[in-house]
């Protein structure tokens, strides 16, 4: 009974913090849309922060383990290097409460960095980068522009997925599925294109 009321309270979180970040997210709102009190949430998550942690720490793991299944999947890292983005893709479509929250977390933490113990999101951003030099052409490809090519990769694909309301608004139903159907193509292509330029 505690791992469920523990789960729903987690699934609240993240809807919350989604619509609202960190500090416009209220655990009182968390605790009422599973039908408790926010004294009951406060038997299971002490603080605003350890219930936001948890989050992170949840959207991380499975971050982390796409990285290594696909990095287990094949032995070309060119390989290991498209799919990662193109499962980042997918992953954010299918979850985008969690590309969200990664979103916000990246313009809210500000006054939260200095007190935070753990940096959820590092050991993901380290095992892509860890790719870039073990592909052909790329060995001499230094720590900082390695880490610029995944981030801006990265950037593409959340600030898409998260644009999508707006998009819609913009340019119709249709049409913004004829993008979110060429995305992933493009994203290929973008890709393959970044790779063959250092093979060349």
């Amino acid at each position: 009974m505690q791992d469920t009321t523990r789960q729903k309270l987690l699934a609240a979180a993240k809807k919350q913090f989604a619509e609202k970040g960190f500090y416009g997210a209220s655990i009182a709102q968390v605790a009422g849309e599973v039908g408790l009190t926010k004294q009951a949430l406060l038997y299971h998550f002490k603080r605003k922060e350890d219930l936001y942690a948890e989050v992170l720490e949840e959207i991380s793991q499975r971050l982390l383990r796409l990285v290594r299944a696909t990095v287990s999947s094949s032995d070309e890292p060119e390989r290991q290097f498209e799919d990662i983005f193109l499962g980042l893709y997918a992953f954010s479509r299918e979850y985008p409460l969690d590309t969200h929250i990664l979103v916000r977390e990246l313009l809210d933490n500000k006054s939260r960095l200095e007190t935070v113990k753990e940096l959820y999101l590092l050991p993901f951003l380290t095992e892509i980068v860890a790719v870039v030099p073990r592909m052909n052409g790329f060995e001499q490809v230094q720590p900082p522009a390695a880490f610029c090519m995944v981030y801006q990769i990265i950037g593409g694909i959340e600030y898409f997925v998260i644009s999508t309301p707006s998009l819609k608004r913009m340019y119709g139903a249709e049409t913004y599925e004829s993008y979110r159907d060429n995305f992933p193509i493009e994203l290929r292509n973008q890709i393959r294109r970044l790779i063959e330029s250092y093979q060349a």
